[in-house]
């Protein structure tokens, strides 16, 4: 299962809507996955296959990460776009 944590500054609204667009991203690609949202703050806390934010999150994400952990966060720049969603999660599926 695929474990996908959506990040934002609140934990409320983008991420959120970063979820249910990603939900229904993997349902089309018939991919198992546990989709959470959360805050930048508390995002270390979760157990993740990847993320996905914006650019501005992503550097605080990644700027004191391995590079492994790096090559996890997903950098969205319309963060509804269900296109965009499934190009990247697919490109890092195929990559890993």
């Amino acid at each position: 299962m695929l474990k996908v944590l959506c990040v934002c500054g609140c934990g409320l609204g983008s991420s959120f809507a970063i979820e249910m667009s990603a939900k229904s991203v993997l349902q089309k690609l018939c991919i198992d996955a546990d989709i959470e949202h959360t805050t930048v703050s508390e995002a270390s806390s979760f157990k993740y296959d990847i993320i996905l934010t914006q650019k501005m999150f992503a550097d605080v994400l990644t700027s004191d990460a391995s590079e492994d952990q790096k090559k996890k966060v997903i950098i969205l720049n319309k963060l509804t776009d269900k296109k965009e969603i499934e190009e990247k999660i697919l490109a890092y599926m195929n990559s890993n």
